[in-house]
């Protein structure tokens, strides 16, 4: 479901894309023998909210294979944090960023690696030279585009999510998840459905870096 939550308010041009989806939804979504979610807020924000009627069934989360992602011992003669995603505003690679930089001032060796490809038609992305300034300044890792995103994640210590963006069910997280890391992710759909907040890890509000950096703290 393309809705993702914004720190502001909506503009009219906004305002008018979203009422057009939910009149499309509407139309369309009741021809269907069956719509299938991922997750239970999507059925409550959009189905139930507009009164859509259409059969739904809550899949869950997709899953994967345990033999491909098995659990690994963590590194202990370090901290690293790692985020994997597009490098977009609304999936939280500029609250990581400010994270990173507040956490490295005080803890300077621990390491903040970011994996994800740019979107140079997107305004809201990062692009390539300005990852390439931020890792110099800030002392981040940044490999570029890598197919290993397993090995990435078993030298780390920790996942990052802030995503503001309305997930399915992230898989990056159950990947991170089955390999034995912790998560930090925020409150929004998707992501919630499967952290215990404090048990496999932490849920933050979105946009909120100072809240990101206090959990950080938590793996020194």
């Amino acid at each position: 479901m393309p809705f993702t939550y914004y720190k502001g308010k909506q503009s009219i041009k906004t305002r008018i894309i979203k009422w057009m989806q939910i009149f499309l939804y509407k139309l369309a979504l009741p021809m269907l023998n069956d719509l299938v979610l991922l997750n239970k807020d999507d059925k409550k924000d959009l189905i139930e909210r507009y009164n859509i009627k259409v059969n739904v069934t809550i899949l869950g989360g997709i899953g994967l294979n345990l033999n491909d992602f098995s659990y690994k011992e963590p590194l202990t003669d370090k901290v690293t944090f790692i985020f994997i995603a597009r490098l977009l505003r609304e999936k939280g690679v500029f609250e990581y960023i400010e994270a990173a930089k507040r956490v490295k001032n005080i803890y300077p060796n621990v390491e903040f690696v970011i994996l994800g490809g740019f979107e140079n038609n997107n305004p809201f992305s990062l692009q390539q030279h300005e990852i390439e300034l931020l890792r110099k300044e800030h002392d981040l890792i940044y490999p570029g585009h890598v197919e290993n995103v397993q090995d990435w994640l078993e030298k780390s210590s920790v996942f990052v999510l802030p995503t503001s963006y309305r997930e399915g069910v992230p898989r990056v997280i159950q990947e991170a998840m089955a390999i034995g890391r912790p998560v930090i992710t925020t409150n929004v759909p998707g992501c919630k459905d499967i952290i215990n907040d404090g048990i496999n890890g932490f849920l933050v509000p979105p946009f909120e870096s100072e809240l990101l950096v206090k959990k950080n703290d938590i793996f020194y």
